[in-house]
């Protein structure tokens, strides 16, 4: 295609014209792609079941996001990391909509592993935090969040090696006893929380291990985005960007 054609085209998606093929969701768009694995049955029946289970969660929002690009990212990264050493953490979970899409893809509660789930269960605590990101933690609270706890763990009683550990971070993590770990979700909505929490545990993580960071590459979110940068070059790595927003990083 010529660049002048390629240039309408950017003209179109730019401006929301629907008659392209492609999909839509979550805030972004992508034309011409293969989404087949979003009918997998597999992944459909451990989305809807985290679907399900999240509805009374997202009850200020009116329904559950239609976050099912980046769930499979996390069963993906999840998948991998079930066959090395170490056990699984979640850093902000809410009720649970990523991490039960996981446990029921993977079948966890048959996994010789423990699946470590942090949250406050009651929204982002702002203590401690800069006005930027206060600001953006209260407007995320209000919109967003209720205590979800009950839910939380109703959502995980088929899974016995799930456990809920509930307050703030990073002094939960202080106290709760994890030697390796091979699957990292973080989604603190915070630079400062995710970087005290990262520092804490990046010894922790096995080679091969995959960190899905799911605020990465959002508009509002740089904070974290440079911090995650920073943090990840000091240690000779690089964090892959996806059209989800999430960052993907693999140990080496």
């Amino acid at each position: 295609m010529r660049f002048r054609e390629l240039r309408k085209r950017a003209r179109y998606v730019a401006h929301g014209d629907k008659s392209l093929p492609g999909l839509e969701m979550d805030g972004f768009r992508v034309l011409n792609k293969n989404t087949s694995f979003l009918d997998d049955p597999k992944f459909d029946a451990a989305w809807r079941f985290a679907e399900q289970g999240n509805k009374e969660a997202w009850a200020k929002l009116g329904h559950v996001p239609d976050v099912r690009w980046r769930a499979h990212v996390c069963c993906w990264a999840a998948l991998n990391a079930s066959k090395l050493e170490g056990d699984f953490v979640e850093f902000g979970v809410n009720a649970g909509l990523f991490s039960m899409t996981v446990c029921d893809y993977l079948d966890f509660d048959k996994l010789n592993k423990q699946f470590y789930l942090f949250d406050t269960y009651e929204g982002i605590p702002t203590q401690g935090l800069a006005s930027s990101e206060k600001a953006i933690a209260i407007k995320r609270n209000n919109k967003f969040y209720i205590d979800v706890y009950d839910i939380a763990k109703r959502n995980f009683a088929r899974f016995p090696n799930a456990s809920l550990v509930k307050g703030a971070l990073p002094q939960t993590l202080d106290v709760t006893a994890i030697e390796k770990i091979s699957y990292l979700s973080v989604d603190l909505n915070s630079a400062r929380y995710e970087k005290e929490c990262i520092e804490r545990v990046w010894d922790r993580i096995v080679p091969g291990g995959h960190i899905v960071l799911d605020d990465y590459a959002f508009k509002d979110l740089e904070e974290q985005y440079d911090m995650w940068n920073e943090f990840t070059a000091k240690r000779a790595h690089m964090v892959l960007t996806l059209p989800t927003g999430q960052g993907l990083i693999i140990k080496h």
